[in-house]
């Protein structure tokens, strides 16, 4: 009898959190994960000038930029995941992905390189040019 009582909870608890899952994607979490997006390019864009100007240990800069990229991916695959059903919101959806994607292989420049100063300083002006782009992109919204 406890077996089933068990049982029967944790499908009731899976139901319930399988249910209250899942929908259109509002304006509101878009907005989220694109500032989500400008503030991680923002950051990166900071540890490439560090990079840049020769004032951080490679070891440092390779683990933070994958630590920024892994935040970016996260941002990515829950934009790829979401619906939306609205089209000014699928529009800027699409746009973010494609923005993720950009300011993840800045940060992979950072990371699999970081004693490269020139291309570091490539990479800042690259990741600057995309938090700007991604904070237009929630104005949209």
């Amino acid at each position: 009898m406890r077996r089933r009582l068990v049982a029967l909870a944790v499908f009731v608890g899976v139901a319930v959190s399988v249910t209250g899952c899942g929908g259109p994607m509002t304006p509101g979490e878009l907005s989220r994960s694109i500032q989500t997006l400008e503030s991680t390019a923002a950051e990166g864009a900071f540890l490439a000038d560090d990079v840049a100007d020769d004032r951080t240990k490679a070891t440092f800069a390779r683990v933070h930029a994958r630590d920024l990229a892994d935040v970016v991916q996260h941002e990515a695959e829950k934009l790829n995941d979401a619906d939306a059903n609205r089209a000014n919101v699928a529009v800027a959806k699409r746009k973010a992905i494609d923005l993720a994607d950009k300011i993840g292989t800045a940060l992979g420049q950072i990371q699999t390189a970081p004693q490269d100063e020139s291309g570091a300083a490539t990479a800042g002006h690259q990741l600057s040019v995309y938090s700007k782009a991604a904070g237009k992109l929630t104005e949209g919204l």
